[in-house]
């Protein structure tokens, strides 16, 4: 999954801390009007509601993301409960097929206990399936039909070589330095007999010569630029994960944990109840945007209180897997979500026809999805990016694109995110931003990710004052009250020498806002 950038998943890591002392207001939910920054208006937004005694009613939103710390202070009186369901008997009350699936399921585990962590990408999940077929081939070999095919294949051929020579370069690099960090500070260390070392020891160390003068600076500088060993550990911890899972020709955990057959969308009975599996930080942050417990004295904020959060685990670390999604739709849809959440996406898809099916069923039952761009800076009018939404699927559909955090229009658009005049519909805050993180610890992070729950939370909170309102108006709605930058000239993502106009990175030129959404809902449907 590419929907956190190297950077934002170590400064999760590194800067991840104990907040119980406090109930902060993350940046996201102020009004630009009143702070620096271009927040959403939250807080006017509920005084408006307040103003026209209006009250919430609760609204289901499905997070289908990677697990959730269901134990955790600020999200546990926000999880789901499926009422059909008696907890822990270890029987399928509902007779759905999936035992105890009390807050929602996991689609990544097996009926063992034992859970995916970490997967391949689709990238190359594609490549092996066609690599007998094509191998050694060349395009004179190929029957006209499957040059297209073949084409796509050689491809992701190089692409793999590529990114996997990168990873590794990266890797060797951030070792070495390492390893020389950890020998100067042995070095001061040693001559201050102390067991650990700050950048104060650093500071008062007396060098003897010349090169101790050397190994001081270089500790010095490598400390101001916030990098230690524990940075440098985490990095090729990274650079392993994508080397030895997700860019791996080898690694395949599914047929031993979970032994499903992944291309039948009918043989559905697998999985478990466990969504605080590995790697449930992502799906944490995720959920506590929309529904962190407001007003508790601890923690932080989410931006609707009348929420239940119903988990759906289906992304592993790597790229999910098409029939995961479209089963984790399909759950959330018959159990009564009427917003869902997907802070994922990939390059290639091997059974879209899985997940358009699925969406086709959420349009038919009125529930709206809202889905992450993307953090690649790429165009998604050129580059697809799946799941990917057909045209009439559209009016149920919302893509967030991250916007920046500063009142500046240099940066209307985050450097990072995706963007797409056609495709892409609404911009939403996406950078650092502050949410719950595992172990009762909350964290800030950055991407598209992060974005659109901050549109889903909004849009469940349009939903809770509206109830009666329909998927597709309720988009329309969240569309069309957005602060509309047209005019506004932004850096392109991932180019701080070009500008362009902001109306051309999405539909609606638009970056999402509460308080003006809820006005327009009340002008609209205040006296139905």
């Amino acid at each position: 999954m590419k929907h956190i950038i190297l950077a934002s998943i170590i400064l999760s890591i590194l800067i991840s801390i104990d907040s119980k002392a406090q109930d902060s207001i993350p940046w996201h939910h102020s009004s630009s009007t009143e702070s620096n920054y271009r927040g959403i208006s939250l807080q006017q937004g509920l005084d408006f509601m307040e103003e026209k005694g209006k009250v919430q009613k609760t609204v289901i939103v499905a997070i289908i993301d990677s697990g959730i710390d269901t134990l955790h202070e600020d999200l546990r009186p926000k999880l789901w409960h499926n009422p059909k369901e008696i907890p822990y008997n270890n029987i399928d009350d509902d007779g759905n097929g999936y035992i105890d699936d009390i807050h929602g399921w996991n689609y990544i585990g097996g009926s063992d206990g034992r859970n995916i962590d970490g997967e391949t990408l689709e990238l190359i999940r594609f490549y092996k399936l066609y690599k007998d077929k094509f191998e050694d081939k060349e395009k004179k070999d190929i029957a006209r039909k499957d040059r297209d095919l073949f084409n796509k294949w050689i491809n992701a051929k190089a692409k793999i070589k590529k990114e996997r020579s990168t990873y590794q370069e990266q890797k060797d690099g951030y070792t070495e330095w390492g390893l020389t960090l950890e020998f100067c500070e042995t070095i001061i260390k040693d001559r201050l007999e102390i067991d650990t070392l700050t950048t104060e020891d650093v500071k008062r160390f007396a060098p003897k010569d010349e090169k101790e003068e050397q190994i001081k600076q270089l500790i010095l500088d490598t400390y101001a630029e916030g990098i230690s060993l524990e940075y440098i550990t985490n990095t090729i911890d990274y650079f392993n994960d994508n080397l030895n899972k997700k860019y791996s020709l080898t690694y395949d955990p599914r047929p031993e944990i979970i032994g499903d057959n992944i291309n039948d969308i009918n043989d559905t009975i697998y999985g478990n109840n466990d969504i605080q599996a590995e790697g449930y930080s992502h799906g944490t942050g995720v959920s506590g945007i929309v529904g962190a417990v407001r007003n508790n004295g601890i923690g932080t904020q989410g931006i609707i209180d009348s929420v239940q959060l119903m988990i759906l685990r289906v992304v592993p670390g790597g790229d999910e897997r098409d029939k995961d999604v479209a089963l984790a739709i399909r759950y959330a849809v018959r159990n009564g979500a009427t917003i869902i959440n997907g802070s994922f996406g990939k390059s290639y898809s091997l059974n879209p026809e899985f997940v358009k099916e699925a969406i086709d069923y959420a349009i038919s039952n009125n529930v709206l999805i809202i889905h992450a761009a993307g953090n690649d800076s790429e165009n998604n009018d050129k580059v697809t990016h799946f799941p990917s939404p057909t045209s009439d699927q559209r009016s149920q559909w919302i893509d967030v694109a991250a916007s920046g955090k500063n009142n500046n229009s240099s940066q209307l658009a985050a450097d990072f995110t995706n963007y797409g005049r056609k495709t892409v519909d609404i911009f939403a805050p996406g950078v650092d931003i502050y949410s719950t993180s595992p172990n009762n610890k909350y964290n800030a992070s950055s991407g598209t990710s992060d974005a659109s729950p901050v549109v889903a939370g909004v849009a469940a909170l349009v939903k809770a004052y509206y109830p009666d309102i329909s998927a597709s108006e309720l988009r329309n709605l969240l569309i069309e009250s957005s602060i509309k930058h047209s005019k506004d000239k932004t850096y392109i993502p991932g180019d701080e020498n070009k500008k362009v106009k902001f109306k051309k990175l999405s539909t609606s030129a638009g970056i999402v806002n509460a308080y003006e959404a809820l006005k327009l809902a009340e002008s609209l449907y205040g006296n139905k």
